[in-house]
């Protein structure tokens, strides 16, 4: 699969952050999605097929954290990275087994968006 085909979602509550991030991920040839609430994306991911995921923890509604370990049991192959303004955010034991480490936690906002893109591509090293 080429960059250019990969589906990108975006969950986060402020939308200044999503469009940032829109902006710089469809320069770099993603269609993208977005969702400002885990409810809107675990809908998004039933009706497309997304590839990748920027995930907030602190949200309305279903927190981050359910909606990765419920976007999983959608699509199998779903990679996510998560971008939070909890700096002390640790991913609890069942984000983990989902390939949420430590090096896939981002701080927002990400000062520099390369970082983020440079986290989702990691993955498909591992």
């Amino acid at each position: 699969m080429t960059v250019s085909s990969k589906h990108f979602l975006i969950l986060d509550d402020e939308e200044s952050i999503r469009q940032s991030i829109a902006a710089y991920m469809e320069d770099d040839g993603y269609i993208v999605f977005q969702a400002a609430s885990g409810e809107q994306a675990l809908e998004i991911v039933k009706n497309n097929h997304i590839d990748e995921a920027v995930v907030d923890i602190r949200l309305p509604g279903i927190d981050g954290n359910t909606f990765m370990i419920e976007a999983r049991k959608i699509l199998p192959d779903i990679k996510f990275v998560v971008h939070t303004g909890s700096a002390d955010y640790i991913p609890p034991d069942d984000v983990k087994a989902l390939g949420v480490t430590s090096a896939k936690v981002l701080i927002k906002p990400a000062s520099d968006l390369k970082v983020l893109c440079e986290a989702l591509k990691e993955q498909y090293k591992e």
